[in-house]
């Protein structure tokens, strides 16, 4: 039984992650070093000392981390001020502490950054147990030192603590830590954080309801998390479906022919003239992507419409899952997607998948015009995926 939260700050009780690139990249750039976003990824979670210096030793620098730290808490507390607490937070605490619940912040950020994101969510170390910061212990995440003392200090067992974490490398460290971890999508995607052992996933403190003891957490905790992880195959990836989506499946349908109508209009087809719309529904989140076909001087560079909607989906969400795509041309009956869109879509679509075609009467709902459905495996019956992706 969990009788124990042990919070993590960073990205779960503050959006705060994109707040210290934001401060990172300003450091670097007042030392005369250009970096890229990008460059930070592998340090996420592991702690302020390996967010700077991990990129600084990718570029070849060696920094005094403590001068460094000074300048990046100094850009840090100025952005941070701007910022509230995420979704639920106090909420959520207040409910646990009503329960009889133990909290705990343990976060691998230094002391003052702890100090400067409690101020800046209206929340101080005495709302809490415990607060435990990266200080405290010589192995940061993904090791499980930060929780194990966290637990030890709060007189629990591992075993009867959860683990709230947005990054790879702290469910690294909570599920090393003999913890149970929830997963929360501020900063990596569903199958990521399921992939790195989270035990559940939501995408904010928001999803759990009200409670007023430890019993009831505790049924609602089961209740959350299931045996079977719920993911769904979709091409080389698996993915877990939204759920307590507010519109109807109709409704989803209905969005995306309309944003596919209108993404044609916008269609760059200087050399054919031959305009398509495209729009998919995201499998993980329930929210449709569009594209349109771009054509080229050099005729192979050209991308369709359906390929545009798939890298819009891809550079929002990352790994994803097509529930449904919808292609709206001028021909009747309507065009289907080319062979090297079937093969791209084959990536993120699982025969299931619904293909619906329409031509512009259909989707301008004038009464007439055609609207064809397939499903993914009717289009393409025997796509390739690459050996060691097949489920």
């Amino acid at each position: 039984m969990i009788k124990g939260i042990l919070f993590d700050m960073d990205g779960v009780l503050i959006d705060s992650e994109p707040l210290i690139l934001h401060a990172a990249i300003s450091y670097f750039a007042s030392i005369g070093v250009s970096v890229k976003k990008e460059d930070f990824t592998p340090f996420i979670g592991a702690g302020d000392r390996r967010f700077l210096c991990g990129v600084a030793e990718k570029y070849g620098l060696t920094i005094d981390f403590e001068e460094a730290k000074k300048k990046l808490f100094s850009f840090y507390e100025d952005f941070a001020m701007e910022v509230g607490p995420l979704d639920g937070v106090h909420r959520f605490i207040a409910n646990a502490k009503k329960a009889g619940l133990k909290v705990a912040v343990a976060t691998s950020g230094a002391p003052a950054k702890v100090a400067i994101n409690l101020k800046s969510i209206g929340l101080s170390e005495s709302d809490f147990d415990l607060v435990v910061t990266g200080a405290m212990i010589k192995r940061n995440k993904p090791a499980p030192d930060i929780y194990q003392l966290a637990a030890l200090a709060m007189g629990l067992p591992t075993e009867e603590c959860l683990v709230m974490e947005d990054a790879i490398n702290g469910i690294h460290a909570g599920k090393e830590a003999g913890c149970t971890v929830c997963g929360l999508t501020t900063t990596f995607t569903v199958t990521s954080l399921f992939d790195a052992g989270a035990d559940l996933v939501v995408t904010s403190l928001d999803s759990f309801e009200d409670f007023s003891s430890v019993e009831m957490f505790n049924e609602q905790l089961v209740s959350l998390i299931s045996t079977d992880d719920g993911k769904v195959q979709y091409g080389t990836n698996r993915i877990l479906p939204a759920s307590g989506v507010m519109q109807t499946k109709k409704q989803l349908l209905d969005l995306a022919i309309k944003e596919a109508f209108a993404k044609r209009k916008n269609a760059y087809t200087p050399y054919s003239n031959y305009k398509v719309g495209a729009a998919l529904l995201s499998a993980a989140t329930s929210r449709v992507y569009s594209g349109c076909n771009v054509e080229n001087s050099s005729y192979g560079a050209t991308i369709c419409a359906e390929r545009n909607a798939v890298l819009n989906a891809i550079a929002n969400e990352g790994a994803l899952g097509v529930e449904l795509l919808v292609v709206v041309s001028e021909d009747t009956p309507p065009a289907p997607p080319c062979a090297l869109c079937l093969q791209v879509l084959a990536e993120f679509s699982n025969p299931e998948t619904e293909i619906h075609l329409l031509d512009t009467a259909a989707a301008q709902e004038r009464g007439q015009g055609t609207h064809l459905v397939y499903t993914f495996g009717e289009l393409l019956p025997h796509p390739f995926i690459f050996p060691s992706m097949r489920s």
